[in-house]
């Protein structure tokens, strides 16, 4: 008897309340997937080379498990709460027919208990899934490979997310049991009740709603302009300000709406009915509406810099060079010869980078003084359009008075390496440089309009025309030299300027294209990189800079993505829940409606109306902060080597922001169906008696 009661009410609450036993499943898959971590291939392959910065971010697991269970344990409170006041007249019933309320307790405990083990049942296998395709395709995108993939299972993982689990659901289990027992048997069998909703008049919501939106606009102004960043202080006045901008419109936007709503002439059918409904149900729930938008706003955020951050992931701009070298050239080729890295490893090239002095040097030093003029550059600078780039690029002009020389034979070694044509100069033309990690697209339309002028510079009295595009091809394999903007100069050029002086010499090799096919480029140069580490030779590799990008991207895009899923699955099951809470308590307008011969399907569209509004005005607060909270991010938090690409993520952002109206929509669907399904519940015994 015990156990069938068990089963048949757990059933029943999965079924009326499947929206929270489906959030439920997907907090189980996000704790699995974010404790289990530490366990995926990208990971482990960057521990080995960004082992204290992957030891600081695993550190931060056990932080963003512990936010959660405290987000988890009020969502699942509030849904909680909503259940037993919809089953208090259940209750009460019980009560009454001499139940005792240990057993009542024991019968409850036992149906949370079971959804929960069912919710963890459903949610484990899909965490393991999910988290298995997820180091799959991850490995498969950073070039690891297949066959780099292990098994990501973690037993661990799988404890503490049973033991955070349970214990948020047994601690919230025991405030709401408490509270039911304290109750009167009388109290229990009454029907919710109505809540008595205050309607302010005057000025007070018009007033409210325009200092929101003052406020609003000064913490958009504040996080777009930057200042937002500057400190701690700053940041949390701006969020407090952004807060209590969104709790003001809120509380003074239903006002608002209310009233163009009711100057409506024509009213057909149950038009007024459903304005009063929207009036108290959601106009006058500003309070839960402006808690759900921001946690929505977070979500959408989150999620929107999250998928932009693994967009930018898998490009490998200026990328030509696996490994440069520093040293003798004939220490170099012998260690290179060995047979097995003479079969992985592809010619070795030299480049040469000098640094023109242009103050005169101290004695002993093997450098001498040279000259180099500017004019014609900074002129032509001057009547490019407005820009951010070309802001950037006078700033980089400011630096330029001893700029960086680079010998064109080397830098077409790099463009052969990289597969395109190389570039031609005369003796009195020159080519700008800069590192891939300076430049964008729009930066290098500034410089190559710049280019297409052909201003002149001088060095030591010589002209020497700008010609050609900005070149990009990274002179090094990662951080041996960076450049943000130098000179290219024919090879006869650059010896006579440094004839007798020291000058920087780089080799450089790539792997075999056939190896890289066959393995993947990180396991490619993995391999060739534990053979080198055997030699004494001094080298740098492309792991060192890709480990340290993929880190700073997969890192962002982890934790972004992880928030952003807690962020949604909370905001929208509150606003649902809340939703369907409030039409409990109007059970009987509705079912006076039906006695009044009014058609259930008019009544259904009723509701789906009023949640359509809720939802609308909810999220469409959130999308539009949405936009000010990605652009402040791009602005605060963006890597330095991703500055120049920021406009392209921004908009990749936004467009991750709408696909997460699909989710949505999905969640207006389930409350909408819940709705009904409550309705059609509600005003079946008032059909019978009629």
């Amino acid at each position: 008897m015990f156990f069938n009661m068990v089963g048949r009410n757990s059933r029943r609450d999965r079924k009326e309340n499947g929206m929270f036993f489906g959030s439920l499943t997907a907090a189980v898959v996000l704790f699995y997937m974010i404790l289990s971590l530490e366990n995926q291939d990208v990971m482990q392959f960057l521990h080995t080379m960004e082992s204290d910065a992957v030891d600081r971010l695993l550190g931060l697991v056990s932080v963003l498990y512990g936010f959660s269970l405290f987000l988890i344990f009020f969502l699942v409170y509030f849904a909680g709460k909503y259940q037993m006041e919809r089953r208090s007249h259940e209750f009460g019933l019980y009560l009454m027919l001499g139940m005792k309320r240990s057993r009542l307790f024991g019968i409850l405990m036992a149906e949370d208990m079971w959804n929960s083990v069912l919710a963890l049942l459903a949610g484990l296998p899909l965490s393991v899934f999910l988290s298995e395709m997820i180091s799959l395709i991850t490995s498969r995108l950073v070039g690891l490979g297949i066959i780099g993939h292990r098994s990501s299972f973690s037993v661990t993982a799988v404890l503490w997310t049973a033991a955070g689990f349970f214990g948020v659901k047994f601690l919230a289990f025991l405030i709401l049991s408490g509270k039911i027992a304290r109750q009167e048997i009388s109290v229990l069998m009454e029907e919710g009740q109505e809540e008595k909703q205050r309607e302010e008049q005057g000025r007070s919501p018009v007033l409210r709603f325009a200092a929101g939106l003052l406020l609003l606009a000064a913490a958009y102004g504040t996080a777009l302009s930057g200042m937002a960043w500057r400190d701690v202080r700053t940041m949390t006045v701006t969020v407090i300000v952004g807060t209590a901008g969104t709790f003001l419109l809120f509380s003074g936007l239903g006002k608002r709406l209310e009233a163009v709503m009711l100057r409506k002439k024509q009213k057909k059918g149950l038009y007024t009915f459903t304005c009063r409904q929207l009036q108290e149900n959601v106009f006058l729930k500003h309070r839960s509406m402006a808690v759900s938008s921001l946690l929505i706003l977070m979500a959408l955020v989150c999620f929107s810099y999250g998928i932009a951050m693994g967009r930018a992931a898998g490009r490998e701009e200026g990328h030509a060079a696996d490994f440069t070298f520093t040293g003798g050239e004939a220490d170099i080729r012998r260690e290179l010869a060995a047979p097995e890295l003479k079969e992985m490893l592809g010619g070795l090239s030299e480049v040469k980078a000098g640094l023109l002095f242009t103050e005169e040097e101290p004695e002993g030093t093997g450098h001498r003084q040279h000259t180099f003029g500017m004019e014609q550059l900074l002129e032509a600078a001057d009547k490019l359009k407005d820009s951010e780039e070309k802001e950037t690029f006078k700033d980089n002009l400011r630096y330029f008075t001893s700029p960086y020389v680079i010998s064109l034979s080397g830098y077409n070694e790099i463009l052969k390496m990289a597969g395109k044509a190389p570039i031609r100069l005369s003796d009195n033309e020159t080519a700008f440089y800069t590192d891939a990690d300076y430049s964008d697209g729009a930066y290098k339309k500034v410089v190559d309009e710049v280019c297409r002028m052909r201003p002149v510079v001088t060095i030591d009295g010589e002209d020497h025309k700008v010609t050609g595009t900005l070149c990009t091809e990274n002179l090094v394999a990662d951080r041996l030299i960076t450049i943000s903007l130098g000179l290219i100069l024919p090879d006869k050029v650059f010896d006579r300027l440094f004839a007798g002086e020291e000058v920087n010499v780089y080799w450089n090799t790539y792997v075999q294209r056939e190896l890289v096919e066959e393995k993947g480029l990180l396991q490619a140069v993995m391999q060739v990189n534990s053979l080198l580490k055997k030699t004494d030779l001094e080298y740098e590799s492309y792991l060192q800079g890709i480990g340290r990008q993929m880190f700073y991207n997969v890192a962002s895009t982890y934790v972004s993505l992880y928030l952003a899923a807690i962020f949604l699955i909370i905001g929208n099951t509150v606003i649902g829940v809340q939703f369907l809470m409030q039409q409990k308590k109007c059970g009987k307008r509705y079912r006076m409606l039906i006695m009044l011969g009014s058609d259930s399907g008019a009544v259904c569209r009723s509701l789906d109306t009023q949640i359509r509004w809720y939802f609308a005005l909810t999220v469409l607060t959130a999308v539009i902060s949405s936009i000010f909270g990605i652009g402040s991010l791009f602005k605060g938090i963006l890597p330095t080597a991703l500055e120049g690409r920021a406009g392209v993520l921004f908009w990749t952002a936004l467009l991750a922001a709408g696909l997460l109206c699909i989710v949505e929509y999905v969640y207006i669907t389930i409350v909408m169906r819940a709705g009904r399904r409550h309705i059609l519940e509600m005003v079946r015994p008032a059909k019978e008696r009629t």
